[in-house]
Formats: C-alpha cells, structure tokens, sequence
C-alpha cells in the first residue's frame, strides 16, 4: 500500500497485470522480540507505529510491463522498458529493458542491445504528447532499427 510517506510512482505506458502487488511498506520488523501482529491480531488494535515496518516507496518506470501476481518489495526501482514476469518476486532493483523473472526475480536477459538501450532511453518517447504517440503508433510497434533511424538524435559534436 502506498502512502505520502513510502509513495508508488508509476510511469507513463506501464501494462499492468491483475494481481501485481506493491509492497511500499516492509511487513513484518525482524528487531522485536515477536514478529507477529500482537496488537492487532490478539488484542484488536491498530499496529503501533513501531511495528508497521520501515516505508520505503516504489518507483516504476515508462513502459514498462508487470505479469500477473508480480510482488514488487519495498524501496524497488523499476527502471524504463523492463519486463517483469508473472509470479515474480522483485527484490532488487531491475535496470532498464530488463526482463525478470523467478522468485527471486533474476534477469535472464535484456530486450535489446545496450547500444539500441541508450538510444531509446535518449528518445524518451513516452515524454511525447498523445497526438505524436498516436501519430507514431505504426513506428512505435514496429522493427526496433526503423524507429530508432527515424526518432534517435545524434548527440551535437563540440566545437573543435
């Protein structure tokens, strides 16, 4: 659950599966001498403060896309057009164009190249307005190379 203090930031053109959980907060303190809900299981109470664990936000990056019943932990990034598999468990972070899966997640491999991954994280497509998304659309769901020939800007050489 997320709150003002352990936020969930999630990007632009994120596909999100049915059952992905965000945990913002860790669950359970490991630093008491009983990590079981005492006050509100036995006594019927609200948590101590103490005891709601540490609050650590989540932040998911643009395009990026979660499987059904992914576990994100606390204090996770996400990083631009990964790929988290179904049932994953991600407990650190995963660099953008990453695909994870497994519990605990692991990256088993990367979408593109790192050359192609640098261009696109320059593109920054998700940053367009709709009417250029819509306008894009074939180029953006088409072959990887067309779009980045036709939307990557060489960085200007400096001035010799």
């Amino acid at each position: 659950m997320a709150s003002a203090d352990a936020p969930l930031s999630v990007g632009s053109y994120c596909s999100i599966a049915s059952g992905v959980q965000f945990y913002c907060k860790s669950g359970h303190v490991h630093d008491c001498a009983t990590s079981f809900p005492i006050h509100f299981i036995v006594l019927g109470q609200p948590m101590p403060d103490a005891s709601l664990g540490h609050r650590r936000g989540i932040s998911v990056g643009n395009d990026v896309w979660i499987g059904r019943y992914a576990a994100i932990m606390p204090g996770i990034t996400i990083g631009d057009g990964a790929v988290i598999g179904a049932h994953a468990v991600v407990a650190r972070d995963i660099p953008p164009y990453a695909v994870a899966v497994g519990n605990p997640a692991r990256i088993v491999r990367y979408r593109f190249d790192d050359q192609t991954i640098s261009k696109l994280l320059a593109i920054r497509w998700w940053d367009w307005d709709l009417e250029k998304v819509k306008a894009e659309a074939d180029a953006l769901t088409g072959p990887i190379d067309a779009f980045i020939a036709r939307h990557f800007q060489k960085p200007a050489s400096a001035p010799t």
